[in-house]
């Protein structure tokens, strides 16, 4: 999920942001906490941290951290764990599963793994040490779960009809994209900047949105990357019921957070 936007910063940034006071109904988690948390679920996995990156808006109110693995990942893209977290209580800490898609450095989330959430209230024990990592050791299923869902949505030709109907309605009637992505996606489909190894495929679309989402606000960064996830993998599911009904299966059991 690395790109060039402004809102990428670094740890130090981040961490150097206030942490606002504790309230009888509002109790803060910092960012380096998280960071911490995140470090230590990634080593007691057995799992081996690739790169984290970060990004940050409204001086560090806002931010999110991206975390690459590197010993669970095929020549197409790598395990990445994800989460969010602000000060300004508007939104809540949650944590997801996704990939990095690794010619394009795309990113994807899947919701489907149950995004780890919790509001800002209780205290940090209520999830370390152990909720996290419980969360974080299902990643290498959750990768296996992501790598079907790739090669069916490989296997799926779209034509430039059906390429119009899903990009309007991920714009007009789902709207996780915007027009400035709109614009991104466009070009992408008249001149790619890079081969998915799958041409006039759902998956090559699916990557075209992610690629152009790759300028988003860290507020919707989780979300919208979740919604898109679903909006293709349904869309999967409707073409092929039958082949995409176990990965559906498998990852509703995952789902324990």
């Amino acid at each position: 999920m690395e790109s060039n936007n402004t809102y990428n910063t670094t740890k130090e940034l981040i961490i150097s942001a206030p942490v606002p006071a504790q309230t009888r109904t509002y109790k803060p988690v910092s960012h380096a906490s998280l960071i911490d948390l995140t470090m230590d679920g990634i080593q007691k996995s057995g799992f081996i941290l690739g790169k984290a990156t970060y990004s940050s808006a409204r001086d560090g109110q806002i931010a999110n951290g991206k975390f690459t693995i590197t010993n669970v990942a095929d020549s197409e893209m790598e395990l990445q764990i994800g989460w969010q977290n602000s000060y300004d209580r508007s939104m809540s800490l949650k944590f997801a599963i996704g990939t990095r898609i690794l010619v394009c450095s795309n990113g994807c989330v899947s919701g489907d793994y149950g995004a780890f959430k919790k509001r800002h209230k209780g205290d940090i024990q209520d999830f370390t040490p152990g909720a996290i990592t419980e969360y974080i050791k299902q990643a290498g299923e959750a990768f296996t779960l992501m790598q079907k869902q790739r090669e069916d949505m490989k296997q799926i030709e779209i034509t430039n009809r059906t390429k119009a109907e899903l990009i309007g309605r991920m714009m007009i009637e789902d709207q996780f994209i915007s027009s400035t992505q709109l614009n991104i996606i466009t070009k992408e489909l008249k001149a790619p900047t890079h081969d998915y190894g799958a041409k006039d495929s759902l998956w090559e679309l699916y990557n075209y949105t992610t690629f152009a989402m790759k300028e988003i606000h860290p507020s919707l960064w989780m979300q919208n990357h979740i919604q898109a996830h679903k909006f293709f993998n349904d869309y999967a599911f409707d073409v092929k019921p039958m082949e995409h009904e176990q990965g559906e299966i498998a990852f509703n059991q995952l789902s324990i957070f």
